[in-house]
């Protein structure tokens, strides 16, 4: 308003109800010569009046006058006239009187009039210009009658001219027409009012319009009408930068949470089911580090795309972070359906997808939660799902699992177990314990096996049997083999200044472990810091650590290790996935036969053979072999027969603390056991 106001070629004095003065435009001060400090001060129109007077503005002052520009004395609602100022310019003064007893007061230069009247042309074609530029037009409405007089570019801009308001009404979004009413209610009741409605535009396009409005008299209402469609194009933009993730364009973790809450609500109100699916892609980060985060971007995006085939208007997708995907399934009538939808899903995202002539695929894993079977609150039903997803991972992947209380037991058993082993390694409470491995033919000591064992203060001594479902967290993992390491390398040190032969010590990575690639830099400098050579010291790995993600990270590792003296043992051999390959790809130089094939080795012929084969297969690639879970003279005698290199076992010797070690290794007996173990 303030660039119109300033862009007429009038000058423009408004009067507030109080008699200051709120507008004065800089024609208004050229025209009056008016001073324009005084003017920015916002002063009494009395103050203005009486500055002119001083100043000689009026020459003779007669009553009519006096009556004429005395505010207070102005008794109709317009008032004009004419006068000269000392300069000899003529002025036409017009005044109007406001409903709220303030004024607004014009002042034209007609001293030609001619030019004064081409004045008020160009000024009335700037005040079009400017309508027509700010894509506006002005109204002005009659509420007896419901007619709307409208400018000229209100055809242009609404594709009507004047007429009922009805007309305009009719073009209204139906969701908006009781917007108008309510409206005109409020200008007529407040005095003034806005508001924002969608309108079929004359090209046929909903745009949107900002209707801004002023009661004049008792049943009329002037206004302007704006076209905000950019404005509303623009805040949609930030809406959706705010709230949908830039990658795939699905919702962001903000959005997810604000749907959830809303279909939960829905769900509440009309008794219908919501389904919660939380979903990971596997193995997701092998793209990213094999192919590149730009094909990493774009699985990603045909996952999205695929994830939203799946569902219903009023569900919602997301993306979460990452790799992970959520899915809202609003409107369900049974928990069924979201499962035949999770199942659906983990088929669906089976299937490759091509990229430069490559084949690419991913799979899924999908923890599924329902309400009301579930939790009605959010909080909790994504904690719901989320433990699904966690057992969904555990499981193997590549499924959908649903939400079961005894899952959430567990995981809450899980979590606590975690706090507690946090805490634990905080005081050094995880200590080694070493059992023997014997020479199955000399019948002494060649090494140990250093178990993990927990001091709990309540517990007790604790096995992995409680916490060992910890070494699947990988700091927690990462954090108790470094300290089993580090003890480990002290106790060696101890026990070969005390001039004792003990022999490898083995220490058991997880496949946590496994898949730090500093792991080999850590190990090499603990032993450099503890003076331990590496020919004392044995790894044993798993079958699970050459499968999988790990394999690269894994074969990397024990490379290292082993080229640097570390032996490198398998652990459990015949009982996981490893094949021959694996054994000829990988630098293994000990084989342990898993205690399974050992405790039934003189009742089954299937166990002692696949303990001989063992054998022999271990002694042809050059690897020593070592038998588990020996409990007796029979079994120690057939596996020295098959020519099994060494054992350990009760038969031998139960786990001991480090302190009794020295004293089980300056006393054992080539016959095979240590006399302070017999029983």
């Amino acid at each position: 308003m303030n660039a119109v106001v300033e862009h007429v070629d009038q000058g423009i004095l408004m009067v507030d109800a109080n008699g200051y003065v709120a507008v004065c435009n800089q024609r208004a001060i050229d025209l009056l010569g008016l001073p324009a400090d005084l003017m920015r001060s916002h002063p009494s129109f009395e103050a203005v009046k009486r500055w002119q007077m001083e100043q000689g503005e009026f020459g003779t002052v007669t009553e009519a006058l006096l009556r004429a520009i005395k505010y207070e004395g102005i008794n109709v609602e317009i008032l004009d006239y004419e006068r000269q100022r000392p300069d000899g310019t003529v002025l036409e003064v017009r005044t109007n009187r406001l409903p709220n007893g303030g004024m607004v007061r014009t002042f034209t230069d007609i001293t030609i009039r001619n030019a004064a009247e081409n004045a008020i042309r160009v000024s009335e074609e700037r005040l079009r210009l400017a309508l027509q530029a700010s894509r506006m037009a002005a109204w002005e409405l009659d509420l007896e009658t419901l007619w709307v007089d409208r400018s000229e570019n209100s055809m242009v801009l609404l594709g009507i001219s004047s007429g009922p308001a009805a007309d305009f009404i009719d073009r209204v979004h139906p969701d908006d027409r009781q917007r108008v009413t309510t409206f005109w209610h409020a200008v007529m009741s407040e005095g003034s009012g806005a508001t924002e409605v969608r309108y079929l535009s004359p090209d046929g396009t909903h745009t949107w319009l900002s209707l801004r409005a002023e009661r004049k008299g008792e049943n009329r209402l002037i206004g302007l009408t704006f076209d905000i469609a950019d404005r509303k194009a623009a805040e949609e933009a930030i809406w959706r930068t705010a709230n949908h993730d830039p990658l795939t364009g699905l919702a962001n973790r903000a959005l997810f949470h604000v749907r959830l809450n809303e279909a939960l609500k829905n769900a509440g109100d009309s008794g219908a089911g919501v389904g919660l699916l939380l979903l990971d892609l596997d193995d997701f980060k092998d793209v990213n580090d094999t192919l590149g985060h730009a094909v990493g971007d774009l699985l990603l995006q045909e996952a999205a795309l695929r994830l939203r085939s799946f569902v219903a208007e009023g569900d919602t997708v997301a993306r979460l972070g990452g790799d992970e995907f959520a899915i809202i399934l609003a409107e369900i009538s049974a928990g069924s359906d979201a499962i035949a939808r999770a199942a659906e899903i983990v088929e669906a995202l089976r299937a490759p997808f091509q990229h430069e002539g490559r084949a690419l695929s991913t799979t899924v894993s999908i923890g599924l939660a329902t309400f009301p079977e579930h939790h009605r609150d959010p909080v909790e039903l994504m904690k719901d799902a989320d433990i699904a997803l966690y057992r969904a991972k555990e499981q193997g992947r590549s499924q959908a699992v649903v939400y079961t209380s005894a899952a959430r037991e567990t995981m809450e058993h899980r979590v606590t177990i975690a706090h507690d082993v946090r805490e634990g390694l905080a005081a050094q409470q995880f200590v080694p314990y070493y059992q023997p491995k014997v020479s199955l033919v000399t019948g002494r000591i060649v090494g140990f096996e250093a178990l993990a064992r927990w001091n709990h203060p309540t517990k007790g001594l604790l096995t992995p049997g409680y916490f060992g479902s910890m070494f699947s967290e990988q700091a927690i993992s990462i954090a108790l083999g470094e300290q089993m390491i580090r003890q480990v390398a002290a106790d060696v040190r101890l026990w070969l200044d005390q001039g004792l032969e003990c022999g490898r010590v083995a220490v058991n990575l997880s496949s946590a472990d496994i898949s730090d690639p500093k792991l080999a830099d850590r190990i090499l400098r603990i032993l450099e810091e503890a003076r331990v050579s590496s020919e004392h010291f044995e790894v044993e790995v798993t079958e699970t650590a050459f499968l999988g993600r790990r394999t690269a990270t894994a074969s990397a590792i024990l490379s290292e290790l082993h080229e640097a003296g570390v032996s490198i043992a398998l652990d459990d051999f015949g009982t996981g996935f490893a094949s021959l390959l694996h054994l000829k790809q990988f630098p293994v130089d000990h084989i342990k036969i898993d205690q399974s094939f050992v405790q039934n080795l003189i009742s089954d012929d299937s166990d002692a053979a696949i303990v001989a084969a063992i054998v022999s297969l271990g002694h042809a690639m050059g690897m020593h072999t070592t038998a588990e879970g020996v409990e007796s003279a029979e079994q120690a005698a057939r596996l020295r027969e098959t020519g099994c290199d060494s054992a350990q076992g009760y038969l031998y010797a139960r786990p001991l603390q480090g302190e009794k070690v020295p004293k089980t290794i300056r006393n054992w007996s080539p016959a095979g056991r240590s006399p302070s173990t017999r029983s």
